[in-house]
């Protein structure tokens, strides 16, 4: 059959159901649209100058700073890519959530459309295709790397990730005729290196991706015997570890922003021992299967008990249906093994002295839909599983794009099932094709109430605490929605709180020092400040109202010790610049006063109404 008759046929049997999907992932987002922008969106957005202008200098400071660094704050994230996606909807609407929201969800809607894609080329298959991009897409638990503007990571990584698997099948159907211009294949090849550094630089956990595509290329396009398919995979992967190698030597010293891969602040026994991290993912295990079959009860900033030793229920349990999917795995290679040596398939033909590729993709067994099931999922979670020790155990977005493997699985063999007549009635296949309407009407109803939850901060987080009482970042975050709300004794609480569950982060104290400031207790509230700071001596909001006290105070020689601090820890800040130059006025040194103005001039467009306070106070020195 020749490409071009192929690329007919798609087009005019399946634009319909991509139409579909296209319509139902918009329908189901769409009760997105007007969620504000809250918890990390407000560093990472609001008050992040780094995304407020497409400047010369913030595209300077997105290759060159962590994600934090416009607020002064550190972090080991660093995803430039993703900041300009931050600018351009800055840019375009400011903080309006509208825009934000666009864009996450056309991404996730163009995922299910790309796996759509990818699916029905390999396995020529449009009921696997359709069903399980829908699965995909409609299930809860992709809600909180869409709707969560921060989450925009996830769909961003994983497009370009796809788009390259797509680039490949897209280079392997040029080579069946004249349908596609074989020059378009040659050009597609550095586009794929291109389009990993994009998937890098949107999201550290790209860096999977070689893997990725290893057991993509093994299930779908390899053959032969198994480890000759890992050698042509790793051989046909060895650019994309290239890329992967340059990039990880560069996160490891220069863009080491802590200078550890340890995302806790202080050593427990899970991040000090790589068994008991496994243990305890062998137990999270359990969670995700739960949350993939029957998604209820979702929220973030989940507890998980770390255990220690293997001999508990959960973590033995685990281990032995990993190893019964091992042998399953086996089992199933051995039998393809057999039955490929009866049909006595050909060996690929050469001609002119290289190999030619056989351009029949294999037909998929239950040996390649396992592998790709099982390889794809735990190749997704490994960067989540405590190799090393990141900033939690478990999140739901961690699964984004790790679900597909299961929902591929589940449906190959639901199709298997329905296609096997002899052992099955036509009623129950209706019954089949039912049950799995039902499934998706369950997880797209499940969808628009998260996306609903998400669209007021408050029940969001008294959601949370309903599952994680005793969750000190909710409390304090609840605290600053009802301070916000003017609700100072509520707050109050909640801040106080958050301190006597888990007194390890500054936030908490930084916000009971305001409250107390704001009262006039400025004894009590420099105590919280300091207590702040001894916990993150480089946490930025202490010091700065610190500074207010001691300025009110008279105190100016620390007014300018913790000014000058601030200003290391948020160099980009014009306010900083203006409040020392005030102080140094205080101190009749008129020559620091004016260097600080002009420094603070090169930030004044993060700050229009203090740079031309900056402005009128150069032209009065003047």
């Amino acid at each position: 059959m020749k490409f071009s008759t192929l690329n007919f046929k798609f087009s005019n049997k399946n634009l319909g159901l991509i139409t579909l999907l296209i319509v139902i992932g918009f329908g189901i987002y769409a009760f997105n649209l007007n969620n504000p922008l809250f918890w990390d969106d407000t560093d990472w957005i609001v008050n992040n100058p780094f995304v407020h202008s497409f400047s010369s200098e913030n595209i300077k400071n997105w290759f060159t700073q962590n994600i934090l660094a416009g607020i002064g704050l550190s972090s080991n994230y660093y995803r430039p890519f993703l900041l300009f996606t931050f600018a351009f909807n800055y840019v375009v609407s400011g903080t309006a959530p509208l825009g934000y929201h666009l864009v996450s969800n056309g991404l996730h809607i163009l995922n299910a459309v790309l796996i759509f894609l990818i699916l029905f080329r390999v396995f020529q298959n449009r009921f696997i295709a359709f069903w399980s991009s829908l699965l995909w897409l409609v299930h809860p638990l992709q809600t909180e790397a869409v709707t969560y503007i921060s989450g925009r990571g996830d769909p961003l990584n994983v497009f370009f990730m796809l788009l390259v698997l797509y680039l490949w099948i897209i280079d392997f159907a040029s080579r069946l005729s004249t349908g596609v211009d074989k020059r378009l294949a040659k050009s597609l090849w550095p586009v794929s290196l291109v389009l990993l550094i994009l998937a890098l630089l949107s999201r550290e956990t790209a860096i999977i991706f070689p893997l990725l595509f290893m057991v993509f290329y093994i299930s779908f396009i390899a053959r032969g015997t198994f480890l000759k398919s890992l050698k042509q995979a790793f051989m046909k992967a060895l650019p994309y570890f290239g890329i992967v190698f340059v990039y990880g030597i560069l996160r490891l010293t220069i863009l080491n922003f802590e200078n550890t891969l340890n995302f806790y602040s202080e050593a427990n026994p899970y991040t000090e021992s790589l068994l008991t991290r496994m243990y305890t993912f062998l137990n999270v295990l359990w969670t995700y299967v739960g949350l993939m079959i029957v998604p209820l009860g979702q929220h973030m900033e989940r507890s998980v008990t770390a255990y220690t030793y293997f001999w508990n229920l959960p973590v033995v349990s685990s281990f032995a249906v990993l190893l019964v999917i091992l042998w399953l795995l086996r089992h199933l290679y051995k039998k393809e093994k057999i039955l490929s040596s009866k049909r006595n398939w050909k060996l690929p033909a050469y001609r002119q002295g290289r190999e030619v590729e056989d351009l029949k993709l294999p037909k998929i067994s239950d040996f390649r839909a396992w592998f790709f099931g099982v390889g794809w999922f735990f190749v997704n979670l490994s960067m989540t599983s405590g190799v090393t020790p990141i900033n939690a155990q478990l999140y739901e977005h961690w699964l984004y794009l790790a679900l597909l493997g299961p929902v591929v699985l589940s449906i190959y063999h639901l199709n298997l099932l329905i296609q096997n007549h002899s052992k099955i009635t036509k009623t129950a296949v209706m019954l089949l094709m039912l049950l799995l309407v039902i499934f998706a009407l369950f997880f797209s109803t499940l969808s628009i109430k998260r996306n609903i939850i998400w669209g007021d901060p408050i029940r969001f987080f008294e959601d949370i605490l309903k599952y994680e009482p005793d969750g000190a970042r909710i409390n304090n975050n609840l605290g600053n929605l009802y301070y916000n709300k003017d609700d100072i004794e509520k707050a109050e609480g909640y801040y106080w709180k958050a301190v006597s569950i888990e007194d390890n982060f500054p936030q908490p104290h930084f916000n009971l020092g305001s409250i107390l400031q704001e009262r006039g207790d400025i004894r009590g509230a420099i105590v919280e400040f300091e207590k702040a700071l001894e916990i993150d001596h480089n946490f930025p909001y202490a010091y700065q109202n610190l500074s207010v006290i001691y300025a009110g105070q008279g105190d100016l020689i620390n007014a300018t010790n913790v000014l000058e601090k601030l200003k290391t820890l948020t160099p980009h800040n014009p306010r900083i610049y203006y409040n020392l130059a005030l102080v140094y006025l205080e101190r009749k040194d008129n020559e620091s006063a004016r260097q600080n103005l002009q420094e603070g001039l090169k930030y004044g467009q993060f700050d229009p109404e203090t740079e031309k306070l900056m402005e009128e106070l150069i032209q009065r020195l003047q």
